[in-house]
């Protein structure tokens, strides 16, 4: 065998091995670009659920955006919160990382007033407790919606502290002894932050008084938050300002639903009414 043939026979056995070890990287190379494009689908799939998850409260907000219109607890005062215990931890905030949770200085108040930002809400300690309301005048309530915020925009991450299971009772008085139930409902802290609930019995009486028990939360041992209470309904046509009050003017849009020539509109009707001093 000539000096030639062993060279040319070294040079084909050194290719192969070039050929073999790149081979073998290019293998491992697509094994790490499946395992990335299998890392890429996942992150798809994710999107695809968080959008799909978006698209289905949308719908939800707007249905009870569209519910909201004939309010009439904004505006209200807080009578009592019975012998509920307000939640501190006796230091000024209740926070996580510098974001706060729920405010020391929050008063029952803030169940009524706009704000659903974290931390914008009312806290009691345990899972269940009671507010009594006054509303803007006599009404004949036809549901309640009540508001917490998103896991979204949780601090934690979760809901734990919403209410779950409450009742409405309306009240002649802050003593009456027969309230009128309009209904048990439940609060799902998975769904919609904005829930709306139709009264299940309609009374022929309008209140001016209801009182809203919280019965259990949605996991939370050591406390409830309550972000939002909504009461919604007609205003009673002869209700009576109460005596022995001060009286701040407030403007108040009602609006309600007409059928002309089979389209349904929209009418604006304004109202003069008033909101007595606030015990909270």
């Amino acid at each position: 065998m000539t000096v030639s043939h062993l060279c040319d026979k070294y040079s084909a056995s050194a290719s192969l091995k070039i050929i073999k070890a790149d081979l073998g990287n290019l293998r491992s190379h697509l094994g790490t670009l499946s395992l990335e494009v299998k890392n890429v689908m996942e992150m798809r799939d994710e999107l695809k659920s968080k959008l799909k998850e978006v698209g289905s409260v949308i719908p939800k907000m707007s249905e009870a955006i569209l519910n909201l219109r004939n309010e009439v607890s904004e505006g209200g005062a807080i009578l009592s919160i019975r012998d509920t215990e307000p939640y501190s931890t006796g230091a000024p905030v209740l926070n996580l990382f510098g974001i706060p949770l729920c405010q020391q200085q929050n008063t029952p108040r803030a169940m009524i007033q706009t704000g659903v930002l974290p931390g914008e809400c009312w806290a009691f300690k345990g899972s269940s407790g009671s507010v009594v309301i006054r509303l803007l005048g006599h009404v004949h309530v036809s549901g309640v919606s009540l508001e917490h915020i998103s896991s979204l925009i949780s601090p934690t991450g979760e809901t734990a502290t919403a209410p779950k299971d409450f009742s409405v009772w309306g009240l002649s008085d802050l003593d009456d002894k027969k309230p009128f139930s309009f209904g048990s409902f439940m609060y799902d802290n998975t769904g919609s932050p904005l829930q709306y609930f139709e009264v299940q019995n309609r009374g022929k009486k309008a209140y001016d008084i209801i009182e809203v028990k919280v019965h259990s939360n949605s996991g939370n041992p050591e406390y409830t938050c309550i972000y939002r209470i909504r009461v919604h309904g007609t205003l009673s046509e002869t209700y009576q300002v109460r005596e022995n009050h001060i009286f701040p003017k407030i403007l108040l849009f009602s609006y309600f639903k007409s059928d002309i020539n089979k389209k349904s509109s929209f009418r604006i009707r304004e109202k003069l009414l008033f909101n007595v001093t606030e015990n909270y």
